[in-house]
């Protein structure tokens, strides 16, 4: 804190920012800007759009995008509206795969390094997270090993039970080390396994974040 402060006192003169030692003594410091509510969005823009013209074609704010319209990808459609999601909650793909799997970063590592550490592994143990209503469903209890599998591969990995996630959806940390046994099974929770090669759109990212599994007592 006191470090902030300072380099805050220094950084900010117009501010007049006390220094720590200052801040002890007069307890409190009354920063002076300008309200909110006077600041008026994209104001330059509005004022004088020939001169400032947004970074688009038309130089202006687009809701429908002629760039857009020319790719013809059903994805990113010209004029905003709701797209549903490949392999999301209303594919059709649901009724042999009926939950969605996320990943997440977890606190004991980043993304895979580190993963075979066993004082990071006591930290957070690789698990999915189930809600109890979808376990019930599945007969799985707490603890359990379960096989999270779809048409693209198999894992192997214990199982949660939490109310943190919500019915329909599962979840694994993200960077889990592949570990297949002799069938090719994954047995250390690897959701990369499961993934497909499908690329975004726009970005041609990695759109690992949809995808539907079915869970089984292993």
């Amino acid at each position: 804190i006191e470090y902030l402060v300072n380099d805050a006192s220094i950084k900010r003169p117009e501010d007049g920012i006390p220094t720590f030692d200052e801040l002890l003594v007069k307890r409190r410091h009354l920063l002076k800007h300008r309200p909110h509510t006077q600041n008026v969005a994209f104001e330059k823009n509005i004022q004088d759009i020939e001169n400032n013209p947004f970074p688009t074609p038309s130089g202006k704010i687009e809701i429908f995008s002629k760039r857009l319209y020319e790719m013809k990808n059903s994805e990113i459609p010209a004029l905003s509206h709701y797209v549903p999601a490949i392999e999301g909650p209303e594919d059709t793909l649901t009724d042999k795969f009926p939950l969605q799997l996320i990943t997440w970063k977890g606190r004991n590592r980043a993304n895979s390094t580190q993963f075979a550490n066993p004082w990071l592994q006591e930290v957070q143990r690789q698990e999915l997270w189930i809600n109890p209503l979808d376990a019930e469903d599945r007969n799985i209890k707490q603890g359990d090993k379960v096989k999270v599998y779809n048409d693209r591969g198999i894992t192997l990995v214990p199982v949660k039970l939490t109310q943190r996630i919500m019915p329909g959806v599962v979840a694994l940390q993200a960077g889990a080390w592949w570990q297949p046994d002799k069938q090719g099974i994954d047995q250390g929770g690897c959701a990369n396994v499961l993934t497909s090669s499908r690329s975004t759109a726009m970005a041609h990212g990695n759109a690992h974040q949809t995808l539907l599994v079915e869970v089984a007592k292993a």
